[in-house]
């Protein structure tokens, strides 16, 4: 392994030192109010110096969220300019996952009438970064127009016919258009990972993907589900990819009435976790099979892109956690309640 990838591993694992311990969770959940929890993240070893210039008492939600989000994209575009191994080919990935959330939420606010919830939520760190002009974006009015300015981009050719088709009948299926755009991600980020390694560092790069990828339609099954969708037309909302989640499988999740019966389906593929309480949702539960796995990556591999891949997820799922945590607060949950939502 070359000098640039064993500082990548050492770097990366540094970076998850400083992650919010289940004691930071248990005091910040603890806070009766946003301003109370922004001055406990401002102290924070993860969130000081994207907090240090707030003023706890007159940030509201919306800001705070908005840091806390751009805490880890910070981190990783620090660590593209030091990072000189293979694995600083992911970061497009970040900013791409970034992008397609933006897409998405333009769509929406289209088929809504509501632009200026896009640019009031627009990350304005992302817009020098995005193959997509995301300012022009926020001014769409149309669905032609969103698919005018995906034009050159990745994004236009799963988009442009559903795009295309809306602007005739006046109405779009965001879940197809979720659908391809992150099939789109995926599949990028799997040809690129076959393209740049090879043996067991391909082997263990693909796998963690994959095994997102079943997470995800783990999750759409149990919301299509919810929803009384049929099980022919809940399969064509999930992403074309497969690890362990086989067909036969998909088709008993479907059909299973809870989250219990759930966590016993899984942990017959081998995806389980430790963990003795009951889970509050199944992002709940299929986060907490990932944070498990993204853990032990970081901790044991070797293969710098592996452990960058799950440094990317670790962070996710605590800006998630720091998320759902302030939302509670703000509803005046009480501190058992939220610690009950939280991946720890």
């Amino acid at each position: 392994m070359s000098f640039s990838s064993n500082s990548v591993i050492a770097k990366a694992r540094a970076i998850y030192g400083r992650s919010l311990t289940a004691e930071d969770y248990s005091q910040l959940c603890a806070r009766t109010t946003v301003a109370e929890a922004a001055a406990f993240l401002k102290q924070t070893e993860r969130y000081s110096k994207t907090l240090s210039g707030i003023n706890p008492q007159t940030i509201h939600r919306g800001q705070l969220e908005a840091l806390i989000n751009r805490s880890a994209f910070d981190i990783f575009e620090r660590f593209h300019r030091f990072d000189f191994s293979d694995s600083r080919v992911f970061f497009k990935y970040i900013i791409m996952q970034l992008e397609t959330d933006q897409i998405i939420n333009a769509v929406e606010a289209v088929s809504s009438g509501s632009a200026d919830r896009y640019i009031a939520s627009l990350p304005m760190f992302l817009v020098q970064h995005a193959s997509t002009d995301l300012m022009a974006l926020g001014k769409a009015e149309t669905y032609l127009d969103i698919a005018h300015l995906l034009e050159n981009t990745p994004f236009a050719r799963p988009l442009r016919p559903l795009l295309i088709d809306a602007a005739e009948s006046g109405s779009i299926n965001i879940n197809e258009c979720e659908r391809r755009l992150y099939t789109l991600y995926y599949m990028s980020a799997i040809k690129t990972a076959e393209k740049t390694y090879s043996g067991k560092a391909l082997t263990e790069l693909k796998r963690a993907l994959l095994k997102s990828i079943d997470m995800e339609n783990v999750v759409s099954c149990c919301r299509m589900r919810a929803f009384g969708v049929s099980a022919d037309s809940a399969r064509k909302v999930l992403l074309p990819l497969k690890y362990r989640l086989n067909n036969e499988t998909i088709e008993r999740l479907l059909q299973l009435p809870d989250i219990s019966k759930i966590e016993q389906e899984l942990s017959q593929l081998g995806y389980h976790t430790d963990r003795d309480a009951e889970f509050a949702s199944i992002e709940q539960l299929t986060d907490t099979i990932s944070m498990d796995h993204l853990r032990r990556t970081i901790r044991m591999s070797r293969n710098s892109a592996a452990v960058y891949y799950a440094l990317i997820e670790c962070l996710k799922i605590e800006q998630k956690n720091v998320k759902t945590a302030i939302e509670g607060i703000r509803y005046g949950l009480s501190s058992t309640e939220i610690l009950g939502m939280l991946v720890i």
